[in-house]
């Protein structure tokens, strides 16, 4: 069994979709999609960087959240978002497996 925070990105991001959908929260995620050529793209317009998971709860509020491996970087894309998104009342995170505990309690309904 992978040691919690040695998780990949891919492997936490199917726990915190999990635990969202057991707290009865819609989640929104944009996907990759590999090409012929091998590359990975996610198609979408407008500027990158956008946080990789969006909750919504009818009671619980709207999160978005940019999620990383325990050693993942947030590129400088994705802090723009993040910053933008705070700056205008959002609730935004980066989270890592590190912070499973305080993921729960949050998508219990409880805010930090």
């Amino acid at each position: 069994m992978t040691h919690p925070l040695k998780l990949s990105e891919k492997a936490f991001q199917h726990q915190v979709e999990h635990l969202a959908h057991v707290f009865g929260w819609h989640r929104f995620h944009a996907r990759p999609a590999q090409t012929q050529s091998g590359r990975w793209l996610t198609a979408q317009t407008g500027n990158v960087g956008f946080p990789d998971l969006v909750l919504a709860h009818q009671q619980h509020g709207v999160i978005y959240a940019e999620l990383k491996s325990q050693i993942g970087r947030v590129s400088p894309g994705q802090r723009i978002w993040l910053n933008i998104l705070e700056a205008a009342g959002a609730e935004a995170y980066v989270w890592r497996p590190s912070d499973f505990d305080a993921i729960k309690t949050r998508l219990q309904g409880k805010k930090p």
